[in-house]
This record gives structure tokens, sequence and C-alpha cells, in this order.
């Protein structure tokens, strides 16, 4: 019978949240709703993202590194409001920026209703990222059933008011409406939990410190992360809607891989910050574990991915199944993970470095391949790009920190199950290149 763990609940409420946003893209596609206007709703999900991803992630993975070590209640208390405080002063900072420059830098992005959408984006963006501390206020005070019934909740009201208003024929811009309604709900929610587990009160000290350990954090996520939205715009410049919502529907990694990974990641830096040892014999043998799970499922999506597109969605989108391929071959870095022993120890410069050659090498990789090969181009140069941050964040782990790879990865698995996908995608291409699937 399957167990209900602190980890296991929080992956779960992850696989919610993305299976929220893969659900309403599928409702869209079976509408029938232009591709275009699907479009405009993915720029909606892109812009209050671009601005924000970086600085969330890096300040919850600082407040996961720093909570275990905290000497009291009274102090992890402190570190959660701080947190919270810290992401609400981002988010309105963001915003800002993001208003101010919306006219010019970022007017191509709204070609069709003159700079609305960033508007919106920008109240959705300020309404929700504060709130992604909630998951975390539970996780870290074990309330299992408690983050499900949020995750559960917040996924089915999201899907109703964002379909909804399709099957009415309202406008998009009403489906962006029932988002920023939910963020204000999740919100409220925020400050419900903070009342109960935290301490409110502002330390200055504390965010000082803080931001000290989570800067060059920050830093490398925006730098590696910021790829998937420089490739949006990239898309955004040299195509219309319809290529970007053919670019969008495909740039996805294996459903639930990436989540599982983040979140297995992200909740294994306490175990690494409290003792190393111990800690890397969990990411070892966790990590093993989705090997076997995500690999198979990995080959079995290579062969059949366009029949899954033609099914799921519609024929229009069978194309973005060729860049979902490609991003089907990030499970062969995304199941290593010597960033979460670097963060896990604080030594976050490391990830900055490579962060910094990753982007270099994906913009520059993504714009040349695009003029060789179109859209397929841009996906993989994110590949190549990737996979070189992973090797060189274990080279520094070993050379540096004399951390062995053995000590964290399952070799004789990774590397049967990486040779076998490597040649699922192979015959995946052959497959499309000869007309097998008559389309």
């Amino acid at each position: 019978m399957f167990k209900l763990s602190n980890l296991s609940s929080l992956q779960l409420f992850q696989l919610i949240r993305y299976g929220t946003f893969v659900l309403i893209g599928i409702c869209f596609a079976k509408l029938q709703l232009p591709q275009s206007v699907i479009g405009q709703f993915e720029t909606f999900i892109l812009v209050s993202g671009m601005v924000s991803f970086f600085w969330v992630s890096g300040i919850i993975n600082s407040m996961l590194s720093i909570y275990p070590k905290s000497k009291s209640e009274e102090e992890k208390k402190a570190v959660l409001f701080n947190t919270f405080i810290a992401l609400l002063f981002l988010s309105v900072t963001a915003g800002f920026f993001l208003l101010l420059f919306s006219q010019n830098l970022l007017s191509f992005l709204d070609k069709q209703s003159e700079g609305n959408l960033v508007q919106l984006s920008v109240i959705y963006l300020l309404l929700s990222n504060p709130s992604f501390i909630t998951e975390y206020i539970l996780f870290l005070n074990e309330k299992k059933k408690e983050i499900l019934v949020y995750g559960i909740v917040t996924a089915i009201v999201s899907v109703a008011v964002a379909i909804i208003p399709a099957i009415l024929d309202y406008p998009i811009e009403y489906s962006m409406y029932g988002l920023i309604t939910v963020a204000l709900g999740r919100i409220l929610f925020t400050i419900f939990l903070l009342n109960k587990f935290a301490s409110l009160e502002f330390n200055l000290q504390m965010q000082t410190a803080n931001l000290k350990l989570s800067a060059p954090l920050i830093l490398s996520i925006f730098v590696s992360g910021s790829a998937e939205y420089i490739d949006g715009l990239i898309v955004k410049a040299k195509f219309n809607d319809m290529f970007f919502a053919l670019y969008r529907y495909g740039a996805k990694e294996l459903p639930v891989l990436l989540i599982v990974a983040n979140t297995f990641s992200t909740a294994t830096i306490p175990s690494i910050s409290a003792n190393l040892e111990n800690g890397l014999k969990e990411l070892k043998e966790k990590s093993g574990k989705l090997m076997h799970i995500f690999f198979p499922l990995t080959i079995v999506l290579l062969l059949l991915s366009p029949v899954v597109y033609r099914y799921v969605f519609n024929e229009n989108f069978v194309y973005s199944a060729i860049i979902f391929n490609i991003y089907l071959m990030l499970i062969i870095p995304r199941v290593l993970f010597p960033q979460t022993i670097l963060t896990g120890i604080q030594q976050t410069k490391y990830l900055l470095i490579s962060s910094v050659i990753e982007i270099l090498i994906n913009v520059l990789l993504s714009i040349y391949l695009a003029g060789k090969i179109g859209l397929p181009g841009i996906a993989a140069g994110t590949f190549v790009a990737y996979t070189f941050d992973k090797l060189f964040l274990m080279s520094v782990s070993y050379f540096v920190y004399r951390i062995k790879p053995s000590s964290y990865i399952k070799g004789v698995p990774f590397f049967i199950y990486s040779f076998f996908t490597f040649g699922a995608f192979a015959l995946s291409q052959h497959l499309f290149k000869t007309g097998f699937w008559g389309f």
C-alpha cells in the first residue's frame, strides 16, 4: 500500500500543479481554439514566469538550507515570515520594472493587444509569486495531507476558471482573469498559514544573511533557467503566435519527471545540509528509483509522441512532437543532482559560474541551429547546454570537494538507460523522416 511521506506529498503537489496547466492546454486544443489565441494565453504564462522564476527558486532553496540549522522554534518561525517578505518585495519590484518597460522592451510579446497581456501578467505575478512559500510552510511542518488538499482544490478551481470562459466563447482574457482570482485566493491562504506557523516579525539581520546566501543561487538559477524564456523570446521574435503555440506545446520535458526531479532536489537539500554522508546515500538511492521509473517511460514516449500529440491535442500540433522528443532527452542530465550537493553544502558560487557558461552555449547554439533547422534547433541547443551544466558541476564536486560521482549516482543503470534512450531517439527521427506515421 502506498504510504504518503512528507517528500511524496510535496512531489504530488507539484505534479498536480504541473498537470493543471497541461490539462488547460489540452482542453484549449480540444475546444479548437485558434493557435494564435492559445499563443496569447501561453504568452501570459511566459511573461509572469520570465521575471520571477529565478528569485522565487533561489529564495525558497536558500530557506530550505537555513531552516534545519535554525537554533530554536522561534528562529524557524522567523525564517518563514522573512522569506515571505523577501518574495513579496521582489514581486513588487519585478512588477514595477515589467510595467515600466512593457511599452518598449516587451511590447513585441503582445502584438495584438498592445501590452494588455503584459499588464495582466504583472497582476498575476504580484498575487501568485509570494504564495509559492505556501506548500513549503506545510512541508516543513509535516502537513502531508494538507499539502495534497491544497493542491487538489487549487487545481480544480484553476482548470474551471480557465476553461469555462473558453467554453462560453468569451475572449481568452477571461481565462486570465480566472487565474488571477485563484492567485488572490492562494495568497490569502498563505497569510493564514503565516499567522499560524510563523513569527510575524521583520528581521533585517536575517534578511541580510539570507540574501548573502541566496544571491549566488538566484543569479545561477536566473542564468541557467532563463534559457527557457530566452528560447521563447527567440521564437516570439522570429515567428508569429501560431508557431509560438507549436513551440510551447512541444517544449515540455517528460510529464512528471521535471516536477518530481526538481522537487526531489529541493527537498533533499536539508538532508545534505544536516549530514553530507547520509544525504549522499539518500540521493543515490532515490535518484536510482527515478531512473527505473522515468527512463522506460521516456523510451516509449519517444516512439509514440506523434500519435500522442495527434489524439491528446489535435493533428495541428503533431509538429510539436519533434520538439517534444528533443526535450525528452533532457532526462539524461536531469537525473543527475550535483547542484543539490553544492547547494546543501552552501557552495552556490559554482552554480553561478556553470550557469553563465550554460546560457552562453544555449543562446549562441540555439540561434545558430534555429537558422539551420528551425524550431527543433532551439530545443537542441537547450539539451547541449543543460548537459554541459551537469557535467561541470559534477567535476566541481569531485575535483574541489572530493565527492565521487559513484557516491550519489547509480552508474550502471544510468549508462544502460542512456544508451537505449539515444537509440529510441534516433529511431523516432527516422520514423518522422520516412513518414511512417502517415503525416
